[in-house]
């Protein structure tokens, strides 16, 4: 193995961040920077490291316990020259509405071996991180999984921060580059986590793309509200424990849909790639959450018995002396998420009637437009991930992740 501490850049200022951050930050073996795009919290984060002499990870085991972890980042900046300082590992942990920014920051910065990880890296991550690096993205190797690797809490800004619950596998892609990785990326991912979750390997960043997790959240919200009368509520509804039947069926149309898209993949003439790894969601549910859910006599079982989301709830936001739902946390699941899989949809010639009627509804409620008549022709669709955003792309394009760069 490589001499010297593994240099790690962590990029964010949510909880998200601050668990990978301490995670990191814990081990000897890791040196770890923290890049803050926000100067003021940066400048917080900064002073709350220098008073408290450090961070504290509090970790909830499986047997019920609770351990606490110090962890001691060497610096957190908003300076992207100063957090990358030729980083081997350069992390993502924020919410994919900002990769953007931080790709761009980040770039004039990054060397010819950088390892750049969405730790969530949700669809699209792959075409935004060749358009943004340019000529260095053959250079660099990729890595994106398709969700955090625990739920998390943030306790007090800058300083503690409580790992929830860790998923049992965390299934990532892996791009590599021509540049050579000081060590390899998912074994240090592995190393700074511990025993869990299991960091394990697609065969195609495309099997990450079609993942089941791309539509699970906004068909349950579709699911609750879709029939709404617009009237406040009392309370919160349960998000996974709340699923209906009838949302569980239309989480298995939209499940057959992605595996329609890796059959039409799989067997295409023009393409050689093989993404037969794409699970249905009962399969993927069975994996992620092993042990962790009551019953799996059905997938509506296992939605609705996951212990780690007994008290999830529906994010709402406060009107008229009551609680309505709060749509905006569907951009994410758009612009990065059902929009790209309908991307590539189009481009295989695979009909997903209902990735369509649930696109149509999400994009009214949020007040965006990507699909028309079928179509991503849509005035926000510059803003997502989709291949049509980066111009004309064929099927082989999108398959190696390299589509033109003709942003609309």
């Amino acid at each position: 193995m490589a001499s010297g501490p593994l240099k790690i850049c962590v990029c964010g200022g949510d909880n998200n961040t601050h668990l990978v951050a301490a995670f990191s930050a814990s081990n000897p073996e890791a040196e770890t920077r923290i890049l803050v795009l926000n100067e003021e919290e940066a400048t917080k984060w900064e002073n709350t490291l220098d008073k408290k002499g450090g961070m504290v990870l509090t970790i909830n085991e499986e047997s019920g316990t609770k351990r606490d972890v110090k962890a001691k980042p060497r610096l957190v900046t908003s300076n992207p020259k100063e957090a990358i300082n030729a980083s081997d590992l350069i992390i993502l942990t924020t919410s994919a509405l900002d990769h953007e920014k931080y790709l761009q920051a980040i770039e004039p910065f990054v060397n010819r071996n950088a390892v750049i990880i969405g730790l969530p890296g949700r669809p699209g991550f792959e075409y935004l991180c060749y358009k943004i690096l340019g000529s260095k993205a053959d250079l660099c190797t990729f890595l994106s999984f398709e969700e955090p690797s625990w739920t998390s809490k943030l306790i007090e800004f800058g300083y503690q921060v409580e790992a929830l619950s860790a998923m049992k596998v965390l299934v990532g892609s892996i791009v590599r580059g021509r540049g050579i990785c000081r060590r390899p990326p998912l074994m240090c991912l592995q190393m700074i986590h511990g025993s869990q979750p299991l960091f394990r390997p697609s065969r195609h960043f495309l099997e990450v793309t079609l993942s089941p997790n791309t539509f699970l959240r906004p068909v349950i919200i579709y699911g609750q509200w879709d029939k709404w009368d617009g009237k406040p509520v009392s309370e919160a509804p349960l998000f996974y424990h709340g699923i209906s039947q009838e949302t569980t069926e239309i989480l298995n149309v939209c499940s057959q849909e992605c595996l329609d898209i890796a059959q039409a993949l799989t067997t295409s003439e023009q393409v050689r790639v093989d993404v037969t790894g794409v699970q249905d969601l009962y399969q993927w549910c069975m994996e992620r959450f092993k042990g962790d859910y009551s019953s799996n006599a059905d997938l509506h079982s296992i939605l609705t018995t996951i212990k780690q989301f007994a008290d999830l709830r529906h994010v709402m936001k406060e009107a008229d002396g009551g609680l309505v739902p709060d749509f905006d946390c569907l951009i994410e699941d758009l612009e990065a998420g059902l929009v790209v899989i309908k991307g590539i949809a189009l481009i295989a010639e695979v009909q997903t009637p209902k990735t369509d009627e649930l696109i149509t509804w999400c994009q009214e409620k949020v007040g965006k437009q990507y699909l028309v008549n079928g179509e991503l022709t849509g005035s926000d669709v510059a803003a997502s991930r989709c291949p049509q955003r980066f111009g004309p792309s064929t099927l082989e394009a999108v398959v190696n992740g390299k589509l033109l760069d003709q942003e609309l």
